[in-house]
């Protein structure tokens, strides 16, 4: 059975990074991806995710065999764990935040 995402959220791309609002049976929040001007390392977050003025989480662009997309790493405790990425739709500007769960680790013996 292939494991499809959830579509949680839209965002647009701004001159800047991303805004968008993330909305679940119980979140609904406006959300903003800022570029992190604290970067020195290729393995340091591309991008701070706000709620306000409150740090939430951090981001990183990504390009694989699918394209470019930003995964982003919640903060949050109401947040549940598993992959949260934005990926790219077909309005201009547009992207959608996708959430996955993590797949149980199967056990070998």
């Amino acid at each position: 059975m292939k494991k499809s995402a959830l579509i949680i959220g839209s965002f647009t791309k701004t001159e800047h990074g991303f805004t968008g609002k993330l909305e679940t049976l119980a979140i609904k929040a406006n959300i903003t991806l800022q570029p992190n001007d604290d970067k020195q390392k290729d393995s340091h977050p591309d991008y701070i995710v706000l709620h306000g003025q409150n740090e939430i989480g951090v981001a990183w662009n990504r390009n694989d065999d699918r394209g470019f997309y930003v995964s982003i790493a919640f903060e949050e405790p109401s947040l549940a764990p598993g992959y949260y990425t934005l990926v790219k739709t077909g309005v201009e500007k547009g992207y959608e935040l996708r959430y996955r769960k993590p797949m149980p680790k199967k056990d070998f013996k």
